[in-house]
């Protein structure tokens, strides 16, 4: 009856450019093991198989091996004597150690690594249950040697901080910044394949970060933190945002970053940017704040009065409603997130068009956030967004304000911004994992112009080339609409300026391709602005008032009204056809309600301008049919 034999097996791996056989045997067991380990001083790295071949004398049909993993307790492999081969001749491996960068080597010869787990090899008679086992101790399975002309590596260190004071020095109210993603690109005189383990890191608690750079085949290496930092850090002479060096080690690399602003607090709402008659939608109105300092505050939403909130349904519902307005509370809202870009109070609220509502009407709605002290920018804290009702929609589309006039979407020479709003949604039927939206910007904007104003989820903006930037959702996971529409939208919303001196006639065209994970690009419509004469509009509009406009379209009468806080004042009217031709005014208004006749007007579109003593009010589109 033959015995149970055991193998234990730990190895410990050296470097050697040899190969070479090592042989145990013990009664009819014996144990040969074959190794080959190379060292590529062109790729600064090691390689290394083992082979084990084990002859078993004396073995008939039916026998068996088992190779188990004992660190772990798994099985590696198992083999059996199906022909009654004698002697039994096994061959397990090649167990391949892959690459090993000298890196781990310290700059000095030594050893590139070593494995510790440790095997077990169990042989099994087929005819009988073992009654006794031998077990081998100290197999030599090390193989000895050692790297002896490594490659060097040395470090780059530095430490990323907001410069509050703008001294170039992290000092006094200065802060740290975490998580703040840094990378090197490096250029070398060999053709390396594996040059660098650390090519990138992150910024600790402390702002700190250090790197090892290969420096045996260097030539100069550059450090930077990625292009999406760019839009919160500029680069100026007191904070680059990359450094070039031709020599290691480096230390004092500091990115001693200064914000865009310190505190920009605005808001928007983001939904698929269509409705249609009673059916209900979602909406998320949102608070943002692109500056580095924390804002804490009130968001608030104004119903358009044709709508029906449902809190039940809502996925995060208002803290308070009075009357026809929503409020939450946000608190320590800021850019810097962990080091991530974007990190924005977003609610989702369940809104149903009421019956009253028709193909062709216009829902809008009053967003308004806190103003905190030494707000940057208090024109974004108040905003007004219409919703045209349709019956039927695209929902990954492109929205351009001002729209302008007509189907060229008219607008004033003297038109010097306009903001874009992109919708996607997925309407697969599995989440979206990652989503990109690559915007190629029209000739006549400005690309270092574009400010982000404001995104659904958490974004990494980065420009890929002059004037074409993507807007990246990593890990936003969107489910699909089938299972859950509310949560199945997204949007990213950002302003550009347009070049000056553009001559009439001019058209501004912009659309997006909107890529869900790896599936094919879905193109969005194209957003079309002209600069025109255009004559009696003028769309700068105060965001002090709140105008509801209802029925419109109308036969013969509608009702404006006239939302605001001030008293006492006093407003003028005036209609304007398509040309600009203004064909009705209604001067001395002193009520916030009053109502416009249809009179001798021709069916068509006309256009509205509200004024009180101070400013435009309000502007907007009638339809008489």
């Amino acid at each position: 009856m033959k015995a149970k034999v055991y193998l234990s097996i730990s190895a410990c791996v050296f470097f050697l450019t040899a190969i070479k056989a090592q042989t145990t045997i013990q009664g009819d067991i014996t144990l040969d093991k074959i190794t080959s380990f190379t060292h590529d001083q062109n790729s600064c790295s090691s390689s290394g198989t083992m082979q084990y071949i084990i002859t078993i004398a004396n073995s008939v049909l039916g026998d068996s091996l088992k190779i188990i993993n004992t660190s772990f307790g798994t099985l590696i492999d198992t083999a059996s004597n199906y022909t009654g081969q004698n002697p039994w001749i096994i061959n397990f491996g090649n167990f391949n150690y892959g690459q090993s960068s000298d890196v781990f080597l310290n700059n000095s010869p030594g050893i590139a690594f070593c494995n510790q787990d440790q095997t077990k090899i169990i042989f099994i008679e087929a005819d009988s249950i073992p009654v006794s086992a031998d077990t081998l101790y100290n197999i030599d399975n090390s193989i000895n040697g050692f790297v002896s002309n490594p490659c060097l590596y040395e470090s780059v260190s530095g430490k990323l901080y907001l410069d509050n004071n703008s001294n170039c020095l992290f000092d006094g109210t200065d802060v740290p910044l975490q998580s703040v993603y840094v990378e090197g690109v490096s250029n070398y005189t060999s053709p390396s394949s594996y040059p660098n383990l650390q090519l990138f890191t992150n910024s600790a608690s402390n702002g700190d970060y250090s790197m090892l750079v290969q420096q045996t085949f260097m030539t100069n290496y550059t450090f930077q933190i990625p292009t999406y930092y760019q839009f919160i850090f500029p680069s100026t002479f007191c904070s680059p945002t990359s450094f070039s060096f031709t020599s290691l080690p480096q230390t004092g690399v500091d990115f001693s970053l200064q914000c865009t602003s310190n505190l920009d607090v605005q808001c928007y709402a983001q939904s698929n940017g269509i409705v249609r008659p009673n059916i209900p939608f979602f909406m998320g109105p949102y608070v943002s704040n692109t500056g580095c300092d924390s804002a804490t505050g009130q968001l608030k939403l104004i119903l358009d009065p044709n709508v029906t909130y449902n809190a039940g349904l809502s996925s995060n519902p208002a803290t308070t409603v009075n009357g026809d307005t929503l409020i939450w509370n946000y608190t320590n809202l800021t850019s810097l997130s962990n080091g991530a870009y974007w990190n924005s109070f977003v609610s989702r609220i369940h809104l149903t068009p009421t019956l009253a509502v028709n193909a062709g009407d216009t829902l809008c709605f009053r967003i308004m956030s806190d103003i905190p002290t030494n707000d940057v920018d208090v024109t974004n804290n108040d905003i007004t967004i219409c919703l045209p009702v349709v019956n039927s929609y695209d929902p990954n589309i492109k929205e351009v304000s001002p729209k302008g006039m007509g189907p060229q979407g008219n607008i004033p020479v003297t038109e010097d911004e306009l903001t874009y709003t992109i919708h996607f949604q997925n309407t697969g039927n599995a989440a979206a994992i990652n989503i990109s939206v690559i915007d190629s910007l029209d000739s006549d904007i400005i690309p270092a112009s574009l400010k982000i104003l404001g995104a659904s989820h958490t974004m990494s903006p980065e420009w890929l080339s002059p004037g074409v930037v993507t807007f990246n959702f990593y890990g936003i996971n969107l489910a699909d609409s089938t299972s859950d529409e509310a949560a199945s939208h997204g949007s990213v919303r950002f302003s550009v300026k347009l070049n000056s001196g553009l001559l009439i006639g001019t058209k501004i065209k912009n659309k997006a391709e909107i890529y869900f994970d790896f599936n094919s690009a879905i193109v969005t419509n194209t957003a079309l602005n002209t600069i025109a004469s255009v004559t009696g509009i003028n769309e700068i509009v105060s965001t002090t008032a709140f105008v509801n406009v209802h029925p419109n379209p109308f036969s013969n009468n509608t009702t404006f009204v006239i939302q605001t806080d001030n008293v006492n004042e006093t407003y003028s009217f005036e209609m304007f056809d398509v040309l600009g031709k203004n064909i009705k005014s209604i001067q001395e208004i002193a009520t916030k309600e009053f109502q416009v006749s249809r009179n001798d007007l021709q069916n068509g579109v006309y256009f509205y301008k509200i004024r009180s003593a101070e400013s435009i009010i309000s502007i907007g589109k009638l339809v008489v049919q």
